[in-house]
């Protein structure tokens, strides 16, 4: 499916790779700088809200110690309200009220709701269905077995009471969720694109090339065990199970506001703020580049960076010309 050209940055995706060169200052600064970008302001919002659903939302430990359809349909629900919430309002706000209309919109199209590719002829409700039936219970399968776990003592858990130390620990594990998520999407995501789970799983979610919101978690099942697996490293790696639960939130709701198609937020008074990701979008609209986040340029290492400069463009249909041959 084509897509009709809307929005795009006057300037090129900046890249900026991790170096510790230059001395500790330096060192100490480059990490500094790379963890406000990656926690402001959303970082933070997700942060606040994984304190409370883990400290209203969540059911108690020990009703977690025995697996029960009751505690985990509670965890169920929850999810999906979350989703409904994130992805719902987000979609209400840019597609029902269309409040802000198709400024800084990437494709100047609406979404399609008139296609035989999407479940009811509607890429609304079919990308609802599977982020809300298939997202939310691979979110909720994976928070259960770790909670379960945890009430358990199957595997090492930290908590803020432990002590002053464990308090920094936890307060560093607290960010390194949103690393971790962005470096094994890479992994999981290039898996993905092999021939293989691309026919099987992932051409599910490339049915969406102008996304919206609900597109984000709009995946097949196979795609959703792989993509919500990153909490399967805190089974080794001591945490609280706030970062578990902050590590699904951020897997299961940042993509609605990555995937909603606009890349600015008009918030009044002639500002704005950041929405979608425009180098997630540019692998919507072409595939075969920029497989992981900016955060973490796995792409420029591995030679699928595009930076969306004109001249990034021309490489890139170039490139599809002669596959095309």
């Amino acid at each position: 499916m084509e897509r009709i050209a809307g929005y795009e940055p006057a300037e090129a995706i900046p890249m900026r790779p991790p170096t510790l060169r230059g001395g500790p200052g330096k060192a100490l600064r480059t990490i500094w700088e790379l963890v406000w970008m990656t926690m402001w302001p959303y970082g933070f919002i997700y942060a606040g809200l994984a304190a409370l659903v883990w400290n209203v939302f969540t059911p108690a430990m020990e009703r977690m110690e025995r697996f029960a359809v009751g505690w985990i349909a509670e965890i169920y629900l929850r999810n999906v309200v979350l989703l409904l919430v994130s992805a719902g309002g987000l979609h209400l706000w840019l597609y029902v009220r269309r409040a802000q209309g198709k400024s800084y919109k990437y494709d100047s199209r609406w979404l399609n709701n008139k296609s035989r590719r999407f479940l009811w002829r509607s890429q609304t409700r079919d990308n609802m269905f599977w982020a809300l039936s298939s997202g939310a219970f691979f979110w909720t399968a994976y928070e259960s077995l770790l909670l379960w776990a945890y009430a358990n003592e199957h595997i090492p858990r930290v908590d803020w009471g432990d002590g002053p130390a464990w308090v920094v620990y936890l307060l560093a594990m607290t960010v390194v969720p949103f690393f971790l998520v962005t470096a094994w999407f890479y992994v999981t995501h290039r898996l993905l694109h092999t021939k293989p789970l691309y026919r099987w799983a992932h051409y599910l979610h490339h049915k969406n090339v102008n996304t919206g919101p609900w597109s984000g978690l709009s995946m097949h099942p196979i795609e959703h065990l792989l993509y919500f697996s990153t909490v399967l490293f805190f089974m080794v790696i001591p945490v609280s199970p706030f970062v578990v639960i902050l590590t699904n939130l951020f897997t299961a709701m940042d993509p609605a506001r990555g995937h909603c198609g606009f890349d600015r937020f008009e918030i009044g008074y002639g500002r704005t703020m950041p929405a979608g990701t425009y180098y997630h979008d540019l692998h919507h609209k072409y595939f075969e580049c920029n497989y992981g986040l900016q955060v973490i340029p796995i792409d420029a290492w591995m030679g699928t960076w595009h930076d969306g400069s004109p001249e990034a463009h021309e490489r890139m249909r170039a490139r599809l010309e002669a596959a095309r041959r």
